[in-house]
């Protein structure tokens, strides 16, 4: 008997998801495939896998049992892939990159310089809160604040930033009590939902606001920055993205609240060319924009900050 590894990765995505209208989303096939491939699997074993029922698929005791044989040979086939990316002797391909928002707003005007250093690389931009799973080459390199407890995962700091109170000049002038320390209560303010205040500015303005919430709260950095520009409250953002908002004035430097920035790459893939000169790159435009990263008035300040610079990858 044998399996087809497409019909077990199918099989996996339906765990994951429930149903076969996620899966075959999220394995970018029509929902027909994923049916006929899982009945095939099922023929191919000689035993149902799931109960269909009317809000999703209930796993059999048979198909528990498959699970973690299904996932040590994601895992082997996962690895293989990792090591034929790293065989290829050319520096050239697809580079996938996960980040969210507002690294993706920082990072935009440096693509023609990363274009530029790396000429023969397509670049991917994944943006996503969470970080992409390295090991199933979901991306080939991530960009976060904060370094996950995985293992084969190797890190590369790029640098260190901190937080800024923001407000738009228009919001200003219909509320001057912005400009005060009354602004936490006095004012609207704009903010990530509640599953989504992981970042240590949003934890900071959630103790500050006490019981108060956000007039407007969202999932996306991006509808945040421009509901803040629009005028519709006061928001903390990064300083590298709200100190380069024209349309925007700084109300207050939140000192005791910053954040570090890594980059990083599973170790197979560290060998890969492509993907070795996409962080050399990387590592080298953020250390050109230390000062739009760190803060431009904590950039000439901060004596002891000692700034990311290009890292060797060994």
């Amino acid at each position: 008997m044998q399996f087809d590894w497409d019909d077990l990765k199918i099989f996996l995505s339906i765990c994951e998801h429930g149903n076969l209208s996620s899966a075959s989303r999220a394995l970018k096939v029509s929902q027909p495939t994923v049916g006929r491939r899982l009945k095939a699997l099922e023929q191919n074993m000689g035993t149902k896998l799931f109960d269909r029922l009317p809000d999703g698929m209930l796993l059999t005791v048979h198909g528990q049992q498959l699970i973690p044989l299904a996932q040590n040979m994601e895992m082997a086939a996962s690895a293989v892939h990792r090591h034929q990316a790293s065989f290829s002797a050319e520096i050239k391909g697809t580079v996938r990159i996960s980040m969210y928002e507002h690294i993706a707003k920082f990072l935009l005007p440096q693509l023609p310089a990363l274009r530029k250093k790396c000429p023969d690389i397509e670049i991917e931009l994944a943006i996503a809160h969470n970080a992409a799973n390295l090991s199933k080459r979901e991306a080939d390199l991530i960009i976060r604040e904060c370094l996950p407890d995985i293992p084969d995962i190797i890190a590369k700091k790029l640098g260190h930033h901190h937080y800024a109170v923001y407000a738009s000049r228009e919001y200003i002038q219909q509320q001057p009590l912005a400009l005060t320390k009354e602004r936490y209560q006095a004012c609207d303010w704009v903010s990530y939902d509640d599953e989504h205040i992981r970042f240590n500015g949003q934890q900071w303005l959630r103790k500050k606001l006490g019981k108060r919430l956000p007039v407007i709260r969202s999932n996306n950095g991006v509808v945040i920055l421009d509901a803040i520009v629009a005028g519709a409250g006061l928001g903390v953002l990064p300083c590298f993205v709200g100190d380069m908002q024209n349309d925007l004035q700084k109300l207050e430097t939140i000192e005791d609240v910053s954040s570090d920035l890594y980059l990083m790459v599973h170790r197979d893939m560290r060998q890969s060319p492509a993907v070795r000169l996409m962080m050399e790159a990387l590592l080298e435009v953020f250390a050109e924009h230390k000062s739009t990263l760190h803060g431009l008035e904590h950039y000439s300040a901060a004596a002891n900050f000692q700034p990311a610079s290009p890292q060797p990858l060994n």
